[in-house]
């Protein structure tokens, strides 16, 4: 009944007030360390161990009849999950009860775990210095909370921008071309850091686009059924024999440049859909996924042929004409089987100047045809 007395033969021991709501904030090689010094007016200091108590701090404390708060920064830290033990104590030297936490200290190590957001696909259009850009998913749980894109606006400043992490979508306007961009990713670590990480800037140089509505799908104006005018080309009557239209076409649910003869349609002799814009001199490759049918070594050559034309006289030539014109470049769509396929052809613009590209279609024998195509590209090489 008496074993109670071991514990107090030294006497009494009496504990000073314990600091209260005690939170620790992360940072980059450092800690903020705060709390509440709420229950006991004679505290008159506070010390903070840390590393095994290796290391420690100790504040001194000037009490008011208010709650007073303790905020402490710590400084040049390791990286690491840090332990922490916090005590006060009073006038006549008695400490409180510890109170314990846990902050982590970020560094070297984590700036090297993070990386950018990478950029799935993006286009500058050269003709409207119109900007956009899908982002791709990124793992989120290093923190990874936005991306900031820089760029030089057409007045030639320097604009920033920045993309929330859950957008993956960015569409700007009046974006400088012949100008590279950059693009970093912003990291917090975890919700009571101090600290922004930051990726390093890379620079890319963004896809330029010269010539508008290149599919994926094609647009169209008038359109009525399955016909309609391409938006953004001139096409010619013969390319629009079906009522006014044709040179468009969205049977399969997706809208394609089209051409087509037979199945009660007209023939098309020398339909031609085309467009110019300026492009700066250099090398350049046009892509062109396409289909067509009923191409036989049997068809007379002259009513049975599909070109694509590169000029720079602001026209493109009639079929029988495209191999003796005055050209950049072309190409001879025959590919015979219904299915899809890309091709590709390169082009030399020696000079900065309008250049028209196009196609221009015969389609003129009694068996049913048709031309069509999904989408097409034409960028700067060299």
């Amino acid at each position: 009944m008496d074993d109670w007395k071991k514990y107090v033969e030294e006497g009494e021991i009496s504990y000073t007030g314990k600091l209260d709501s005690l939170r620790i904030y992360s940072g980059k090689n450092r800690v903020k360390i705060e709390g509440l010094f709420i229950s006991d007016p004679k505290v008159i200091e506070c010390r903070v161990f840390w590393n095994g108590r290796k290391d420690s701090v100790s504040i001194p404390v000037n009490r008011t009849q208010n709650t007073d708060t303790l905020r402490l920064m710590l400084e040049n830290m390791t990286e690491n999950v840090h332990n922490f033990e916090v005590v006060t104590f009073d006038t006549e030297g008695n400490k409180s009860i510890t109170v314990y936490g846990i902050g982590n200290v970020y560094g070297e190590r984590y700036q090297q775990s993070i990386f950018n957001r990478p950029i799935a696909n993006n286009s500058l259009k050269a003709y409207d210095n119109t900007f956009t850009a899908t982002f791709g998913n990124v793992d989120r749980t290093l923190g990874i909370f936005a991306t900031e894109i820089r760029y030089v606006d057409t007045e030639g400043v320097n604009q920033t921008i920045r993309l929330d992490i859950d957008d993956k979508d960015v569409a700007l306007t009046n974006v400088k071309i012949d100008e590279s961009m950059s693009f970093r990713s912003l990291y917090l670590p975890d919700t009571l850091c101090l600290d922004t990480f930051y990726t390093a800037y890379t620079d890319f140089n963004p896809s330029l686009t010269y010539y508008r509505n290149l599919g994926y799908p094609f647009t169209a104006t008038n359109i009525s059924g399955r016909w309609g005018v391409l938006q953004d080309w001139t096409s010619n009557a013969s390319a629009n024999a079906i009522s006014g239209r044709g040179s468009w076409d969205n049977n399969t649910g997706v809208g394609v440049l089209s051409a087509e003869a037979g199945w009660g349609t007209p023939n098309i002799n020398n339909g031609k859909i085309y467009q110019a814009t300026t492009l700066p001199a250099g090398k350049y490759k046009v892509d062109i996924e396409f289909r067509r049918n009923n191409v036989t070594a049997n068809v007379d050559a002259t009513n049975n042929l599909v070109y694509f034309v590169v000029t720079n006289n602001g026209s493109i030539p009639n079929v029988a004409d495209v191999l003796s014109s005055d050209k950049l470049g072309y190409y001879n769509l025959a590919w015979i089987n219904d299915a899809y396929r890309v091709v590709s052809f390169e082009f030399d613009n020696p000079v900065t100047q309008e250049v028209t590209i196009g196609y221009v279609a015969n389609l003129m024998s009694s068996s049913n045809q048709y031309f069509n195509v999904r989408g097409m590209s034409v960028s700067l090489v060299e």
